[in-house]
């Protein structure tokens, strides 16, 4: 999904198998989505279904997350890999947010059973608000890297919709435009593997694009970068 033009300089997205849906030409969605947008944008996915894998632009289009799993009709499982929780209470009214689209999931899909957020920082679980607690569970760090080693399982069982924004990793491995975490690209691609391995995947997008206001040698070379996070993102969903 083309909203940024990030994709244009990203080798990995030139690729014939790819449908590109171009959005570029839409007002109202960066960062805040609109009704009109929504219902454009609803349209032109209309005839996709929420299985498969699907790249979304930058964080700033992280409510697109709740599109694709508006599409999903059986209980499932919301696993969100990120660095925040994007759980805000609705910041803009009658309007979808990268920052409170978990929120809009939780209370409007009858289908969720259940959230599970994956490296966020410890303040920003302050953000769950309390009516949410029972429906969503945090990994910690230490039963992250025990989960790496197969030590401890993800409890929830049952097919899963994979959220993965790049803002979790350390600069080193992807360039966003929102604050970062520190997990690696390797520890990145373990993860998707064993969820590809253990859980029944409904389907998986992936977001954090580098800005697209830098420099062209700039753009370039964080085009590099991301574009091999998503080439790793790719190797562990086939295997």
């Amino acid at each position: 999904m083309n909203f940024s033009g990030a994709y244009q300089l990203e080798t990995f997205a030139h690729n014939h198998d790819f449908l590109h849906i171009d959005c570029t030409d839409l007002h109202g969605t960066d960062c805040v989505l609109t009704h009109q947008s929504a219902r454009i944008i609803n349209q032109r996915i209309r005839l996709l279904g929420p299985r498969g894998i699907h790249f979304i632009d930058s964080g700033d289009y992280h409510y697109m997350t709740k599109l694709w799993t508006d599409k999903i009709k059986e209980p499932f499982t919301l696993v969100l890999v990120d660095h925040h929780t994007d759980m805000q209470l609705p910041q803009v009214r009658y309007a979808l947010t990268c920052g409170d689209w978990v929120d809009a999931v939780i209370r409007e899909n009858r289908y969720l059973k259940k959230v599970i957020i994956i490296g966020p920082h410890r303040e920003a679980y302050k953000d769950v608000p309390l009516p949410y607690l029972s429906k969503v569970s945090t990994v910690s760090p230490t039963d992250f890297r025990l989960l790496l080693r197969g030590k401890v399982p993800l409890r929830e069982t049952g097919p899963i919709y994979l959220s993965i924004d790049k803002d979790v990793l350390d600069p080193s491995s992807a360039v966003t435009n929102w604050d970062q975490g520190h997990m690696t690209l390797a520890e990145l691609h373990r993860l998707v593997t064993l969820l590809m391995d253990t859980k029944q995947m409904i389907g998986i997008d992936v977001c954090g694009e580098f800005a697209t206001m830098h420099s062209l040698f700039e753009a370039e070379h964080a085009a590099t970068i991301d574009s091999l996070a998503n080439e790793t993102i790719l190797d562990a969903v086939n295997g």
